[in-house]
C-alpha cells in the first residue's frame, strides 16, 4: 500500500487553500457592499444635483441653497469616504486573490508530487509482480523439464521389468 510521506503537508496546503478562498469570498462580499454604497451614495449626489438645478430655476432663497450645499458638502465627503473604502476592498480582494492562487499553486506541487510517487511506487510494484510471476514461470518449466528428464531416463533404463513392444504393448 502506497503511504505519500507528505501527506500531512499536502493536507495542510489544502486547508490553507480553502481558508483563502473563505477569505476571498469574504473580501468580494465586503467589496460588493462597498460598491452598493458608493453606488447609493451616488445616486443621491445626482438627486441633489437635479434638486440644485430644480432650485436654481425654482427662485430659491439664500437660505435654501446654503442648505443644499451644506447638503451637497457632505455628501461629497461621504461618497469620498465611500470611494476610499470600495478602494480599500478592491485591494483586499487582489491581495486575498494573490494569496488564494500562491496557496493553490503551492498544493498543486504537492499533488503533483504525489502522483509523482504514486507513479513510481505502481511501476515498482508493477516490476516486482512481474518478477514474482516470472520466478513462478521458471520454477514450474524447470519442474516439468525435470519430470520429463525422469520419465524419459524411467523408460529407456534396461533394467525395467517391463518392456514396449514395437505395438505399445507391454511384456512382463
Amino acid at each position: 500500500m502506497f503511504k505519500f510521506r507528505l501527506q500531512r503537508v499536502l493536507e495542510l496546503r489544502e486547508k490553507r487553500e480553502q481558508a483563502q478562498a473563505i477569505q476571498l469570498a469574504k473580501a468580494e462580499e465586503s467589496a460588493a457592499v462597498a460598491r452598493t454604497q458608493r453606488d447609493e451614495l451616488q445616486a443621491m449626489h445626482s438627486a441633489s444635483r437635479a434638486q440644485i438645478t430644480s432650485a436654481h430655476i425654482a427662485d430659491p432663497t439664500v437660505g435654501h441653497l446654503h442648505h443644499l450645499g451644506y447638503v451637497m458638502g457632505a455628501l461629497d465627503q461621504r461618497l469620498g469616504h465611500a470611494s476610499r473604502n470600495l478602494t480599500n476592498a478592491e485591494g483586499a480582494v487582489s491581495e486575498a486573490r494573490v494569496s488564494l492562487e500562491a496557496a493553490a499553486r503551492d498544493r498543486r506541487v504537492l499533488d503533483r508530487l504525489k502522483d509523482k510517487h504514486t507513479g513510481a511506487f505502481r511501476a515498482e510494484e508493477s516490476h516486482r509482480d512481474r518478477i514474482a510471476m516470472d520466478e513462478v514461470a521458471l520454477a514450474r518449466f524447470t519442474r516439468q523439464r525435470e519430470a520429463k528428464q525422469q520419465d524419459n531416463a524411467h523408460s529407456a533404463d534396461p533394467g525395467n521389468a517391463s518392456s514396449q513392444t514395437p505395438d505399445g504393448a507391454t511384456r512382463p
